[in-house]
């Protein structure tokens, strides 16, 4: 007679040939011989489960544990017929018993981690899944698992705004992997959504943990470029994240292209353009790096920057900033009517860009639409350009509507040039019936509007001390900067008011220059300006400073007073001047006193600043030399200005060329000399 050890290795002979019957009945009378077999209660279990009868199973398995309770073998097999039997409960206490008697039974960790998610555990399954992976680092399946336990468990924090757990969580070790792009991409929806200081915490906090992860450094770089971390952007800081991302990421192009936004906001283009194009050689196809290189060739390689646009638009079609670079292209190649679906298109993909906004603002109100383009024009105050400007302003914003006992703060913005081109509306807030007018203006300019406004009305004040603050300014009802009240009062070109001369010099002043201009050599006598302030963005484009303005020094009969302050007075050094030429600008005090010259002058001739507007609003004939393309208010195509009745424009054929209009204007200027020009 055969004994019990003998009979299973024949019972499970049978079992691994296929032959369950014989197996079952084999089993069954070993333990009819020998109920506390536990070999054999284990095997039959086994048995049970592979023929679909679970229940049988668990009992035979509980059965035998209770004859070997150390055996972990026992307790997995246990938990995989309770996983069968929907037991996750169970299955999971099964599962923990076996580890804690065998920590390193890689099946025990997976099925624990699988049963873990079965019942809702996740935070166990996921830490489950970590010790596999340090056991089985190679574990695909384990490797995804965990991947979308810690994407899950991340979610789930962020969106309860637990960043310091999410942080903690998702910058484990074996949680980096997903961790650190699902961190990264919160804290850019984050900044997408106007939170950029929650995402610069956000991304602060990964670095407490990570210090050398690039894709935080690169992300909060961009933070602080435009001011994530509270106050205006700071640009310096932001390269020197760049480049700390660029040195522990060199083959990133993300961490090119974040250098080069860095070096771009601070004016270093040629710079910002190597970082761009070190991007490309990291990625040629990484799409946002085109657009910004075409963004930096723009006003040079038009050409070049739309076909740059076109490549990273058909890489990326939602890549928004792409259609504002080949609207920026367009405007270039004069398709001002392609440039403007270029950039609706860039709002139909992110309607809150604020670069597409001020972007078709500018085409809108060069192609003349007013109706249009004064609305786009509001956007001005969320865009990086106006950064420091932006106040915090208690009043509501005035709506043109009836002003009686009311008081209201008309504040101006932006450069000198803009206040003296639109104060010509004052003159509709009075229609208003205000009980009184606060006019804020600039210090240079308080003087000339001073004379220029009714004392009894209209109280002209500087500009607050602690501007963009509020500090010293009047308690008004309402308020509104003064370029807004063209959208209320100028909705067409042929509303413009256009009754030059709106402004007056001081007589007394104009009175003292008179004799100062007074000399015995004939001629005209013509103001000259030649360069605005560089930091206004684009300065380097419209100023064509004095080399470029040359051949209006060489026109004979003609008296030259240089009416040049501050920026560009650099130019004078060295340059061969011809004796018609007299240096006022050490001379000039402000404003006031410019006005009182050019009311003792038959011509200025001016780039595209302050003074040109100046000009216009005395009526003094004004010849404006324009870049191309030109700025916003002198339309397109025209040489005449609806603003200025006295303005003549010059206009580049080719960007960067003074030549053609500079030889335009002597030409012009030697036919008012002989008199063959009106």
């Amino acid at each position: 007679m055969a004994t019990i050890a003998e009979a299973l290795a024949i019972a499970f002979d049978h079992h691994e040939s296929g032959r369950l019957a014989e197996a079952e009945i084999l089993y069954g009378r070993i333990l009819d011989a020998d109920p506390h077999q536990a070999t054999a209660l284990r095997l039959l279990g086994v048995l049970y489960g592979q023929t679909d009868r679970p229940k049988l199973a668990a009992a035979l398995f509980v059965g035998a544990i209770g004859l070997v309770p150390d055996d972990p073998g026992l307790r997995y097999d246990l938990a995989r017929v309770r996983l069968i039997l929907e037991d996750g409960e169970g299955a999971v206490a099964a599962l923990r018993r076996a580890l804690a008697l065998q920590p390193d039974h890689a099946a025990a960790l997976f099925q624990l981690a699988l049963a873990c998610r079965g019942v809702g555990r996740h935070g166990e399954s996921l830490l489950t899944l970590e010790r596999l992976l340090t056991l089985q680092p190679d574990s695909l399946e384990a490797r995804y698992l965990a991947d979308r336990a810690v994407e899950r468990e991340g979610r789930a924090l962020l969106e309860r705004g637990e960043i310091g757990r999410a942080v903690a969580r998702l910058t484990r070790p074996l949680a980096e992997a997903i961790g650190v792009p699902l961190l990264s991409a919160h804290a850019a929806a984050l900044y997408r959504d106007g939170r950029a200081g929650e995402a610069a915490r956000l991304l602060r906090g990964m670095l407490a943990v990570l210090p050398a992860e690039a894709m935080a450094l690169w992300n909060l770089s961009l933070g602080r470029l435009d001011g994530g971390g509270g106050g205006g952007g700071d640009a310096a800081a932001a390269e020197r994240l760049a480049r700390r991302a660029r040195a522990l990421a060199p083959q990133e192009a993300e961490a090119h292209a974040k250098l080069g936004l860095a070096l771009a906001a601070q004016g270093r283009r040629a710079a910002a353009a190597v970082a761009a194009r070190a991007a490309l050689a990291c990625d040629p196809a990484h799409a946002p790096s085109l657009s910004n290189l075409g963004a930096l060739i723009v006003q040079t390689e038009c050409g070049q920057a739309l076909r740059l646009a076109d490549r990273a638009l058909r890489l990326a079609p939602e890549l928004a900033e792409a259609q504002v670079v080949r609207g920026d292209a367009l405007v270039h190649l004069d398709r001002p009517r392609d440039a403007e679906e270029a950039f609706r298109g860039a709002l139909r993909v992110a309607p809150q860009l604020v670069v597409a906004h001020w972007n078709l603002s500018h085409l809108l109100l060069r192609l003349g639409d007013y109706a249009t383009g004064w609305a786009e024009y509001e956007w001005r105050w969320r865009s990086e350009a106006l950064a420091g400007q932006r106040r915090p302003f208690r009043q509501p914003l005035w709506d043109g509507s009836d002003l009686t006992g009311r008081t209201i703060l008309v504040h101006a913005e932006q450069g000198l040039g803009d206040t003296i081109q639109f104060v010509r509306f004052l003159g509709a807030v009075l229609r208003a019936g205000p009980a009184r007018v606060y006019l804020e203006a600039h210090g240079p300019l308080l003087s000339l509007l001073e004379r220029n406004t009714d004392p009894a009305r209209v109280t002209v004040i500087p500009r607050a001390p602690d501007f963009p603050g509020l500090g010293g300014l009047p308690d008004t009802d309402v308020q509104i900067p003064l370029m807004s009240l063209a959208g209320l009062f100028c909705p067409n070109l042929e509303s413009i008011p256009a009754n030059a001369p709106y402004l007056r010099a001081d007589p007394q002043r104009a009175a003292a220059w008179s004799e100062r201009l007074a000399v015995k050599e004939p001629g005209l006598r013509v103001g000259l300006v030649w360069a605005g302030n560089p930091s206004f963005h684009g300065d380097a484009q419209r100023s064509p400073r004095l080399a470029g303005l040359r051949p209006v020094l060489e026109v004979p009969g003609v008296r030259l007073f240089g009416l040049q302050k501050g920026p560009g007075r650099e130019d004078l050094e060295g340059m061969d001047l011809p004796s018609s030429f007299t240096d006022l600008g050490p001379e000039i005090a402000d404003v006031a006193d410019t006005a009182a010259i050019m009311a003792n002058l038959d011509l200025v001739i001016s780039s595209c600043t302050g003074p040109a507007h100046l000009a216009g609003a005395l009526g003094v004939p004004v010849w404006v030399v324009l870049p191309h393309p030109a700025d916003w208010r002198w339309l397109m195509e025209r040489d005449d200005s609806p603003w200025y009745p006295a303005a003549r424009l010059f206009r580049q054929t080719r960007s960067g060329d003074w030549s053609s209009p500079a030889e335009a204007v002597a030409r012009a200027l030697r036919g008012l000399v002989d008199g063959s020009e009106g």
